[in-house]
């Protein structure tokens, strides 16, 4: 207690000290932070107010817990905001042909010229504007401290038009606009910069003297969090309401679902960085623009593993840089519509094989069902060219394993581990495994790119299936509505198929792959695919009559299920047959 107390007298003192250096008796100001009010520097800060003539200047001291609240803001974020509200006077008439206004930061050496040279505070780098381009007479702005600067002991605010400031908070860093409330928000980097009112781009080069410009194992590349302004009607799935973002020259189409308000753009998706951010089409409907930090916890941790997923439309994961990637094996991902839906975009099939050809057989492989099978099958087998499980299957194959002390591989202890981190599958005191909730998905960069769209369809389709109740009703009563000799033809062709080997006696399996069969491709492509199943040679040789019954009846069964399917898809979550992503990139 006495040390505390010495400490707090000591750093009174050193303050005392600072601020000594400015020609003004320090006041409290009218003006507080978490409880804690700023020391007024000089007369015009201790009422926040500014006449824009004679006082132009308002300038304030951090306290100790202040500064440290800064510094600690810093460190969790790779960087920290300090934003002032302004209010003008819109009384006062305007004669000038510019009323420029600031935000700045004090350090030591600046103190000495407070109430002396004041104007020398404006060769520092400030965030400024001019008051005759303002569309609202309040708004806030925000001034980002990078972790390679210092903590600044105070900030100023400067002012040419009679103004109130109000509302001081010290938060994380960030750059670009937010116009989605009544007082505007303009935020920039730690080089400063100027207001624009320009809600259609966003010049956010700034950032990049902010957050990392490389994952690395302590902290990864920032998002861009892109605010939309909620629709009651989004349009049909043929022509749904589209925003068109221009990124350093990459073209991204945003459809809409009803109610949205954001999306996340990870700059690590993106090819050619981030700094010109345009909105091409409807920007009357874009909200917001702001990069800021990821989440440290997203970095590989120190053995290179990566266990917590980044979020992200799917829209980005096909055309994801590989150098972006977190470790060279894979990215895992997180679907930010879906929370709790894992996928994993493995580098090759034989990584992919490794972590889930064992679990694949023991899943879903008729004969094999709830067996281990050994490291041959891994090695020398192929189980799918993608994968999709939910977590009461994950728990069971972990269980088993468990039970039995089997050697898994490293590769499939490194999957047990991720599952555990996101609360796929939870560990109970015996060792054994309980489903938790969500799913996960995989494909591979191995895969041709024509089959990595259709594999992701297909499987994302699943991870939904394993989530939504809702979904798994209706697609249970389309099944149970089925035509009898369309769905013979179906269960045999997976049943029979070399690389399927499905077991059509589980009958959540069976709804859950005539769903994703149906909703794998465009609508207009269901009939074109299921003709052209029926037309091949293998399946011919096996089932001649339903191969012919299947063409002779053009397919529509399998049309007339996926109407339905695909209204449901877009009504609920603004997406469609063969369209799991609601971005789409150029």
């Amino acid at each position: 207690m006495v040390k505390s107390r010495l400490g707090n007298i000591v750093f009174a003192f050193s303050l005392l000290f600072l601020f000594a250096s400015c020609s003004y008796k320090i006041q409290p100001s009218v003006l507080a932070l978490n409880g804690e009010s700023f020391s007024a520097l000089n007369r015009s800060a201790v009422k926040s107010k500014a006449d824009g003539k004679k006082n132009k200047f308002l300038c304030y001291g951090f306290s100790r817990n202040q500064i440290a609240h800064f510094r600690n803001a810093v460190y969790k974020n790779s960087g920290a905001a300090l934003s002032v509200q302004i209010k003008f006077d819109v009384k006062s008439k305007s004669k000038l042909s510019k009323y420029e206004y600031a935000l700045g930061f004090l350090y030591e050496e600046d103190l000495s010229l407070i109430g002396v040279n004041e104007d020398r505070l404006l060769s520092r780098p400030v965030f400024k504007g001019d008051y005759l381009e303002c569309q609202k007479d309040s708004f806030r702005i925000s001034f980002s401290v990078s972790s390679t600067q210092d903590i600044p002991c105070g900030f100023f605010v400067y002012t040419t038009k009679s103004a109130e400031i109000s509302e001081f908070r010290i938060g994380e860093a960030k750059v670009g606009w937010d116009n989605s409330g009544k007082v505007p928000v303009f935020a920039c980097g730690a080089e400063g910069g100027r207001v624009r009112w320009n809600f259609s781009s966003a010049d956010l080069s700034a950032a990049e003297n902010i957050f990392p410009a490389s994952n690395s194992s302590k902290n990864v590349m920032p998002k861009i969090e892109v605010g939309l302004f909620p629709l009651d009607d989004n349009g049909t799935w043929k022509n749904q309401t589209t925003v068109q973002l221009k990124i350093n020259g990459e073209k991204f189409d945003v459809r809409l679902q009803k109610n949205q308000d954001r999306m996340i753009v990870q700059t690590a998706s993106l090819k050619k960085g981030y700094s010109d951010f345009q909105i091409v089409e409807h920007p009357e409907l874009v909200s917001s623009v702001m990069v800021t930090a990821n989440s440290p916890y997203l970095a590989k941790n120190k053995f290179s593993k990566v266990l917590v997923p980044i979020k992200t439309d799917l829209g980005f994961i096909m055309d994801w840089p590989q150098d972006n990637w977190r470790v060279e094996d894979y990215e895992l991902y997180e679907w930010y519509q879906f929370p709790g839906v894992l996928f994993f975009d493995f580098a090759d099939y034989r990584i992919q094989n490794q972590f889930f050809t064992r679990l694949a057989y023991f899943v879903e492989k008729a004969g094999y069902k709830g067996t281990l099978v050994g490291n041959d099958f891994v090695e020398n087998k192929h189980g799918y060219n993608a994968h999709d499980y939910k977590p009461e299957d994950l728990a069971a194959f972990f269980t088993v394993a468990a039970i039995q002390e089997f050697p898994l591989n490293d590769r499939e202890c490194l999957l047990r581990e991720i599952l555990e981190a996101n609360k796929l599958i939870l560990k109970n005191s015996d060792g054994t495994y309980s489903a938790g909730k969500g799913a996960v998905v995989s494909f591979s960069r191995e895969s041709p790119r024509y089959l990595r769209y259709t594999f992701l369809a297909h499987e994302s389709w699943h991870g939904i299936y394993f989530i939504d109740e809702d979904f798994r009703n209706i697609v249970s009563a389309c099944y149970g509505m089925f035509d009898p000799a369309s769905m013979e033809f179906l269960k045999t062709f997976w049943e029979t198929q070399p690389g399927l080997g499905y077991d059509r006696t589980d009958e959540y399996l069976m709804q859950n792959e005539f769903m994703a069969y149906i909703m794998q491709q465009s609508f207009s492509n269901i009939a074109p695919y299921f003709l052209q199943v029926a037309g091949r040679g293998s399946v011919n040789r096996i089932q001649k009559e339903g191969a012919e019954y299947i063409r002779n009846t053009k397919a529509q069964a399998f049309v007339d299920a996926g109407e339905v399917l695909n209204g449901y898809a877009f009504d609920k979550w603004g997406l469609a047959c063969g369209r799991v992503s609601l971005v789409m990139r150029d």
